[in-house]
């Protein structure tokens, strides 16, 4: 009896002590996900859910990108009511960060429990198109006695789409071999912006080709799209690169963009992994062993989606190719480089490469060889930004050859 007592004792008090105590308290960005456009002002409210916790006191600090946002206010809101004083609020673009607290008065005798707002932050985007994470790195609750609450911070990510809203965008023409219609040709088309990939409509009694995108969701002005284009059989191709205009987007599309093949040269292509994360710029150290003869004379990055990951410098060399390339900033193509020299990788041979990269480039995590277009890579050797060491860190990147 005096056990069985005791056992419900326990659990009464250990019951009470939950109701006292109550769950994790959250606070929130409130939506957690937005869309919006270039030179639009938006608001986001960071929201707290007590749980069933008195809220005497908070303090956050909030993350943004400031390459893609500017935050213009942060508003006290109706969270803690009048009876309470904001201890900072403060707002640096030039990091990308904002900082707030807030507390009751002393003349307070409790904590708030029901859930509110603390505050409403006005952003505006900046920028073209990319994604921002809305991200806590720090979230404190405390109770009328200063002791902690255990908190849980919930991010928030805002997307920028463009500075108009979609609409149709046409590209369409003509496919030619030297003096003949390439009737059937391969037509990919891709956004080296945001690395999304396209295979335009072909017929089989047609060289006439065409691909409807959407204008200000797949492509903005300042893109450029890459066309690799290729003969039925293989044979011929054509890469090239063209830069989306201002005047392309008002008049929405490109119009009897005709493309000439050529005897096709072989690239090397390792293509985006189907998941390129965890992503983070370094030095890359390994081979490429090609499969093909591959002339080359320019290096392209594929970047995570919604960052500017790029390629700052690489080098490539051994078997009588010595060649190098420097990035020279956020240009119209930020996202390729051009080498010192055009030279040749032969099938079978070994060749060293390191590349240095920035921002957020796509990584091929891959132990070993990698089958790509083109041959095999490996690494052997990656360096991020803090100085740790991994292997089968592979760049996502593409070598070939562009007329001067």
């Amino acid at each position: 009896m005096n056990k069985i007592l005791a056992t419900t004792t326990a659990v009464i008090a250990l019951f009470i002590i939950l109701v006292q105590t109550g769950f994790t308290a959250q606070i929130s960005v409130v939506p957690s996900h937005q869309t919006v456009l270039k030179g639009e002002n938006f608001s986001v409210n960071i929201s707290i859910d007590p749980e069933g916790n008195e809220v005497f006191g908070t303090q956050y600090e909030l993350h943004f990108n400031n390459s893609l946002l500017n935050a213009t206010a942060q508003d006290k809101g109706p969270f803690f009511g009048s009876d309470s004083f904001v201890l900072k609020n403060e707002i640096n673009n030039t990091m990308g960060w904002l900082k707030y607290g807030e507390t009751r008065t002393a003349t307070a005798t409790s904590g708030i429990t029901e859930p509110g707002v603390l505050t409403t932050i006005t952003f505006r985007a900046i920028a073209e198109r990319g994604t921002s994470e809305l991200s806590f790195s720090v979230v404190k609750l405390s109770d009328p006695l200063v002791n902690p609450i255990s908190t849980e911070g919930n991010n928030g990510t805002v997307k920028i789409m463009g500075s108009q809203p979609p609409g149709p965008f046409l590209i369409y023409g003509y496919v030619f071999y030297d003096s003949s219609d390439c009737n059937n040709p391969h037509v990919n088309i891709t956004n080296l912006n945001t690395s999304n990939k396209w295979a335009a409509k072909t017929s089989a009694t047609s060289n006439y080709y065409q691909l409807m995108l959407a204008n200000g969701t797949d492509i903005i002005a300042g893109d450029v799209l890459q066309f690799d284009v290729t003969s039925p059989d293989g044979s011929q191709s054509n890469v090239t690169n063209h830069t989306i205009t201002q005047q392309e987007i008002d008049n929405g599309g490109i119009f009897n963009s005709n493309i000439s093949l050529e005897a096709k040269l072989g690239i090397f292509d390792t293509g985006a992994p189907e998941s390129p994360y965890p992503s983070i710029m370094g030095v890359h150290n390994g081979t490429i062993i090609p499969d093909q003869e591959i002339e080359a004379n320019r290096i392209y990055t594929y970047a995570c989606p919604g960052t500017g990951g790029h390629t700052e410098y690489a080098r490539i060399w051994g078997n009588g190719v010595d060649a190098h390339a420097n990035w020279s900033g956020y240009s119209a193509e930020w996202h390729n480089l051009t080498f010192n020299t055009t030279f040749t990788l032969e099938p079978g041979k070994e060749y060293n490469y390191t590349i240095r990269t920035g921002s957020y480039p796509q990584i091929i995590h891959h132990h070993g060889e990698y089958n790509a277009t083109g041959g095999k890579i490996i690494c052997d050797e990656f360096t991020d930004a803090n100085g740790k060491k991994y292997t089968g860190w592979i760049p996502a990147i593409k070598l070939w050859r562009e007329e001067e």
